[in-house]
């Protein structure tokens, strides 16, 4: 039985390896791709280093040319589709202009309506049919613009914040620069078709961000209905509604999108359908642009679904962590080192409050890489002072990065000697960094340096994977060939006698026990035979003459006569 299992194993054996050797070849075959070099793997974006990433709605699925998500504290990117190709914007464009009337004024402040404002609009654009001198709020504009994108409403509040509309978007470029935006250039303030007037999804979403940061903005871009009160010129009351209908769905109810807190919509002929939208769900805000897309009159897909998709894309997928609420090692080995005042809640240094990184959800936090810069020349002033930078990177991406505060009023006592205890650490932290970038170069050229010795080999074998199948098969039927030869060797003069005898090692022991204990003892008897039952007798063979035939081995017959049967021959031996 032994033997049997042995050549089933090794036969098993062989049929295993023969089968893991043609699924590689056909995953070979089928990927096209041979073994590398780790250098050349990171090049291709393969290897340890890279990353499978959420992968979105396809872009052939959506309606418009031009889409993006960005996940609005850390400015990471979830998805996009031509986010650097320029479009013309439509009304999407007072975004900007209601950030700069709300940066350069007050909500209670008068905006009159000149008459360069009111008939400075093309006819038939939107509007809510303002008067020349009419008298209205900037709070009043600002519902205007964002719910009915009045067109004239716009003219008159840029006269109002910088003298003239020239002026008002001269200031708005001033802010495209500011934001480091490249691909945009404004000529009007309500977006209306203009061959200078253009920008790309990317820069819709950076401006979007930046406009969320304002607590009115987000309030009036995420109202339904206003109702404007009596003006010197208008003697009743008007009610502005939305027009976005993810937020307030009164023509198209099936497209309300319940995680909507606010946007923009946009249309000329020029530009088609443009959506600047806002959601937040499980205290993650994402923001989608989609540039010249598809009315929801023309059917499905449109810039509704394209919405929909992208934004439900993001939740699905994406997990935004806390920093501060998560246990880092940024917060071990920055702060609570060197000295007993990091340790406490009132530290005079930590990270700023709206700390997060986005990663896709499965991955924790501790598997992005941070970096940290700290500027060594910063100037210590009352208040908060930023004396560093925290970024987080996950798969070569930025997925989010921190300020980290130093607050000087919050410990008095702290003087120079502190100063000096921070900067040890971390310039000890960037020592490690250092250190640990070194040695990881290192062990990089080393893996490089074998994986450029033993790669053709592989590359040889993987294209041709018959040759090691084959070798294997061969060494397999050799070693089981020798095994049985000599197998078959050892038992061989040493066949079983068909009676007699002892057929188990356990009563080969026991005989072997007894025999040690008969000449231990000096037993002049020989010892009885274990059966003792008076139903047994055994008969004596009868005496034949050996005349003319050859005399048995004395030895033989000795050795049985000596031996004891390992069964009776009869119902009571048991």
């Amino acid at each position: 039985m032994k033997l049997k299992r042995i050549v089933s194993v090794l036969l098993a054996g062989v049929i295993l390896m023969t089968n893991i050797a043609w699924t590689t070849s056909s995953a070979a075959v089928s990927n096209n791709s041979l073994v590398m070099p780790a250098r050349k793997q990171a090049k291709n974006g393969q290897g340890s280093k890279s990353v499978k990433w959420p992968s979105g709605p396809k872009p052939k699925s959506l309606s418009c040319d031009s889409a993006i998500v960005m996940e609005v504290s850390t400015g990471s990117i979830l998805y996009k589709k031509n986010i650097h190709k320029q479009h013309y914007p439509a009304s999407i464009t007072k975004i900007l202009t209601a950030l700069l009337l709300l940066e350069n004024s007050s909500l209670s402040d008068t905006v009159t309506f000149s008459e360069e404002a009111v008939f400075g609009i093309e006819p038939g654009s939107s509007t809510i049919y303002s008067d020349v001198g009419e008298k209205m709020s900037m709070e009043q504009c600002l519902y205007a613009i964002m719910l009915e994108s009045a067109n004239e409403v716009c003219l008159a509040g840029g006269e109002h914040v910088a003298g003239s509309v020239k002026s008002f978007v001269n200031m708005m470029n001033d802010k495209v620069a500011e934001l480091g935006l490249k691909n945009t250039h404004f000529n009007n303030p309500n977006g209306l078709p203009d061959t200078k007037h253009y920008t790309t999804a990317y820069d819709m979403a950076v401006i979007s961000r930046q406009a969320l940061q304002n607590a009115s903005f987000r309030k009036i871009a995420g109202t339904k209905t206003y109702t404007c009160d009596k003006t010197n010129t208008h003697k009743t009351k008007r009610i502005w509604r939305n027009h976005h209908q993810m937020l307030n769905g009164y023509d198209h109810p099936k497209y309300e999108y319940k995680y909507c807190i606010g946007g923009k919509t946009g249309f000329t002929q020029a530009s088609q359908y443009t959506l600047v939208t806002f959601a937040e769900k499980n205290g993650m805000q994402l923001l989608s642009v989609i540039m010249k897309a598809s009315s929801p009159k023309l059917g499905e897909p449109n810039e509704y679904t394209d919405t929909t998709a992208l934004l439900n894309f993001g939740f699905e997928n994406y997990r935004k962590y806390n920093v501060n609420e998560e246990k880092t090692d940024i917060n071990a080995s920055l702060f609570n080192n060197y000295n007993n005042f990091f340790n406490t809640e009132s530290s005079p240094v930590h990270l700023s409050s709206e700390s997060a990184v986005v990663l896709p959800k499965g991955v924790k936090l501790s598997s992005a890489k941070q970096k940290i810069t700290y500027d060594k020349n910063v100037s210590i002033k009352d208040g908060k002072n930023i004396i560093g930078k925290v970024t987080y990177t996950y798969g070569g991406r930025v997925m989010g990065s921190t300020d980290i505060i130093y607050e000087k009023a919050s410990y008095n006592h702290l003087d120079e000697a502190s100063r000096k205890i921070i900067d040890s650490e971390i310039e000890d932290i960037e020592n490690n960094v250092a250190k640990n970038a070194s040695k990881n170069k290192r062990i990089a050229k080393i893996k490089n340096a074998i994986a450029g010795v033993f790669s053709p080999v592989i590359n040889f074998f993987g294209k041709h994977i018959f040759i090691p199948v084959i070798i294997l098969g061969i060494v397999l039927v050799i070693a089981l060939a020798v095994f049985l030869f000599k197998k078959l060797r050892n038992n061989r003069g040493r066949a079983r006698r068909s009676s007699g005898g002892y057929r188990s090692k356990a009563g080969r022991r026991r005989h072997a026990r007894m025999q040690k204990r008969e000449r231990r003892h000096n037993l002049p008897e020989k010892a009885r035979r274990r059966n003792h039952s008076s139903h047994y007798q055994k008969k004596l063979a009868p005496v034949k003459s050996t005349q003319g035939k050859h005399k048995r081995s004395t030895g033989i017959s000795k050795r049985k006569r000596n031996t004891r049967e390992s069964f009776g021959k009869n119902f009571f031996d048991f």
